[in-house]
């Protein structure tokens, strides 16, 4: 049974997203339930994350042959291949996005997509109002479908988040024409398809 949480709850959105691909890598990958999630028998999945526990939770738990898990540090280790799609769900954050952003890009086919589901502060008005009418539903969907957090799964956490403003910026500057737009479990959604 497919736990649900803040992060999953977007994995519908991701898989729509990502029909197309045929290669997919999953930066910050966890427990590896993104990419069995993802896993349809026809593309080539692989998680990385710096935490050797999580990679050692992800082989156990999801055994396919279109899967790989591999523990090193995106930013700083020689990542092979070229991906259709580069994913962030709630792990961007956890490194320097600018260079996070361009290492991605530098990975992707020629129409691939990077997607981030992420994390970041309010830092305009508009922002502090959606963030204040979302805490009602997000409580009582939560308690309803029984959510477990990244604490509770044992998954690394960092609350040192970059303001809603510097995303969008490091948007316009990196990533031209990308969509944005406001996720209901505190998270933003962005995705940008390479011209």
């Amino acid at each position: 049974m497919q736990i649900w949480n803040h992060n999953a709850a977007y994995y519908k959105q991701i898989k729509k997203w990502t029909a197309p691909c045929k290669s997919i890598l999953d930066v910050g990958c966890g427990n590896g339930s993104l990419i069995s999630y993802l896993d349809d028998g026809s593309k080539e999945l692989t998680g990385i994350d710096i935490e050797p526990s999580c990679i050692d939770r992800a082989k156990q738990s999801h055994h396919s042959a279109h899967i790989r898990f591999v523990c090193c540090n995106f930013l700083t280790d020689k990542i092979t291949g070229v991906y259709d799609a580069v994913i962030f769900v709630a792990s961007i954050h956890h490194m320097d996005m600018a260079a996070a952003l361009e290492k991605a890009k530098a990975l992707l086919s020629a129409h691939g997509r990077i997607i981030i589901v992420g994390l970041a502060k309010p830092s305009s008005l508009a922002d502090y109002i959606i963030e204040i009418l979302r805490v009602l539903p997000c409580k009582i969907i939560t308690s309803l479908k029984h959510a477990q957090s990244s604490e509770e799964l044992d998954l690394p956490v960092s609350y040192n988040l970059p303001t809603l403003k510097e995303v969008r910026e490091l948007s316009v500057r990196l990533l031209p024409h990308a969509v944005m737009r406001y996720g209901l479990y505190y998270r933003y959604l962005l995705i940008w398809i390479k011209c």
